[in-house]
């Protein structure tokens, strides 16, 4: 499978959405692709005033994903929640 799926808490919006996202997929055009999405679903595009700034971590704040990784090459699996802040 190429593709796993993945939740992902945005801090921003006080909520949680479950993507299907390429294993392969650098983490930093990720972070951009999510942004997008969940400004369309909420209809705002105000939500990340600064996109550049923003990291993705374990849900619980354990540690950071390398912007330069694929999320395979960062360990994580399908299943796993992740924050957007």
């Amino acid at each position: 499978m190429k593709e796993f799926l993945i939740t992902f808490y945005c801090p921003s919006t006080a909520k949680s959405y479950d993507f299907w996202v390429p294993k392969a997929m650098k983490v930093e055009k990720l972070i951009h692709q999510i942004c997008d999405a969940i400004c369309e679903y909420e209809n705002k595009q105000d939500i990340f005033s600064n996109r550049e700034a923003l990291i993705l971590c374990s849900y619980l704040g354990e540690f950071t994903i390398n912007k330069e990784l694929s999320l395979e090459q960062s360990g994580i699996k399908g299943g796993d929640k992740l924050a957007l802040v």
